[in-house]
């Protein structure tokens, strides 16, 4: 089964999204940027996804070292900003998509799946 990791200061939303993908889906969830850098070490998920505004490590820091550390991990970020630009450097920091908040989960599960069958080394790709 693949792993999905999901990064996100809001407890209820990850709650809600463990929920919806476990089924098809290891999925295990954090809620601080130390924490994520900590579980891709430890468990070498298939995807991530991480919201870009938290304490501690902002998402776009933890974007920025995992792809220093594992330039293949697909990372998908998660964003309630509509600024172009954050969204921007995400992608140009090596991002796999990102996912406006508040979202759809058939969408989520969507780019899961994209992002696993593509697997590692499409990261930086995007999606059509």
């Amino acid at each position: 089964m693949k792993r999905v990791l999901v990064v996100d200061d809001e407890p209820e939303l990850t709650a809600v999204v463990r929920e919806y993908l476990q089924d098809r889906y290891d999925v295990t969830v954090v809620h601080t940027g130390t924490a994520a850098l900590e579980a891709v070490r430890r468990e070498r998920p298939d995807v991530v996804f991480c919201d870009i505004n938290m304490p501690g490590p902002s998402g776009v820091e933890v974007l920025k070292t995992l792809r220093r550390t594992d330039p293949t991990l697909p990372v998908i970020m998660v964003t309630v900003s509509t600024e172009v630009a954050v969204v921007q450097e995400c992608l140009q920091q090596g991002a796999f998509a990102y996912v406006p908040k508040p979202f759809d989960l058939k969408y989520v599960e969507h780019m899961a799946a994209l992002a696993t069958q593509q697997g590692r080394g499409a990261a930086g790709s995007t999606p059509a």
